[in-house]
């Protein structure tokens, strides 16, 4: 269409199918007898104009416009980044619907920063919240407030069991279970292993793969033993890629190891670390997300594999279940995104 900011209408489908109205309309509810090919036409049409009957129905009818925040940070800018194109996909899908979104784009996982943008969505009465919730009761309760307020709420990429709202995201047990599974297959018999994170404490998710990963390795490689420098079953560092890369060479340096689990997008530091130490025996790397410095590492061999979670439909389906709820009543339910192994044999398929 010539105008991209035109709402599509029924007769705009109408005209595209050559057919009159009642007849798109008797397609769209699947009432009345329509033949095969004019059926065909409808659908084909709809779908090259984008038309969205209940929603753009309902907007015209309701003739108002909607505000929608949505928070999280953008420390690890490679994974964040796919975040945000979701984000924009959706804002900009839903504009011409009267939807405005928001980003309140934190520096860092900071509890104060986060709720300044929840009491600011209380009281400039914003119609909805997409949001990374960190682990905090002030957070918790703050959310419990704005969803008692009547704002539609949905929580992202982390979960709290405490906060009254849908989830989008990866169910962090059963991922951090299918690297285990991934490692239990390709690492080599009585392998030293060691487990590297980093990430914030108020990110419950990402601690959530380390003990799925290591139910998996107790129960299906107790031949595997667990090494450290240090005394934790896992060492973390707050958000600090370059930390986990000095860690990751120095034990590599002292001690023999044969396999690295990374619990999150730090995996392409553990990459760089073996690809620049050359050491002298196959080190086994699962990690998780598919950035591109992951996918480098994985095409280069030095990480096996790493676990998607589809990270740019998180943003998109975060901010689309807020706007169909408010522009058409449709219920929000939770959404868990894909868990995907990508090696180098299928990364070119993704």
């Amino acid at each position: 269409m010539d105008d991209l900011n035109k709402v599509v209408t029924i007769e705009d489908v109408a005209r595209e199918a050559g057919v009159g109205k009642g007849t798109v309309d008797r397609v769209l509810h699947s009432r009345g007898r329509v033949a095969p090919e004019t059926r065909e036409k409808v659908l084909q049409a709809i779908d090259k104009l984008n038309y969205k009957p209940n929603i753009v129905a309902r907007m015209l009818a309701k003739k108002r416009s909607y505000r929608i925040a949505v928070c999280y940070h953008d420390k690890e800018k490679e994974f964040w980044d796919q975040v945000s194109a979701g984000i924009r996909r959706a804002s900009e899908e839903y504009e011409q619907m009267g939807v405005k979104v928001i980003p309140f784009v934190l520096p860092c996982i900071d509890v104060e920063m986060q709720l300044a943008v929840i009491r600011q969505v209380i009281d400039e009465h914003y119609d909805g919240l997409a949001i990374v919730p960190y682990l905090s009761q002030e957070i918790t309760d703050a959310l419990n407030e704005a969803v008692a307020r009547g704002v539609e709420v949905v929580t992202f990429n982390s979960r709290e069991a405490g906060v009254h709202a849908c989830y989008v995201g990866i169910d962090g047990i059963q991922s951090g279970r299918t690297a285990g599974r991934m490692m239990s297959m390709i690492a080599p018999p009585g392998s030293r292993y060691m487990i590297v994170s980093s990430h914030s404490r108020l990110m419950m998710q990402i601690d959530e793969r380390a003990l799925g990963f290591q139910e998996v390795l107790r129960a299906r490689r107790p031949d595997m033993q667990y090494i450290n420098l240090d005394t934790a079953e896992e060492y973390t560092f707050e958000e600090d890629y370059d930390q986990v890369y000095e860690y990751v060479l120095r034990t590599l340096q002292k001690c023999p190891v044969d396999a690295i689990y990374a619990t999150n997008e730090c995996v392409s530091a553990v990459g760089r670390a073996i690809d620049d130490l050359k050491p002298d025996h196959k080190v086994n790397v699962v990690g998780h997300d598919l950035t591109p410095s992951v996918m480098n590492y994985i095409r280069k061999g030095v990480i096996d594999a790493s676990i998607g979670q589809e990270p740019e439909r998180q943003g998109f389906s975060s901010v689309d279940k807020i706007c169909r709820k408010l522009l058409t009543g449709e219920e929000i339910r939770d959404e868990y995104t894909r868990i995907s192994i990508v090696v180098s044999e299928n990364m070119d398929y993704l």
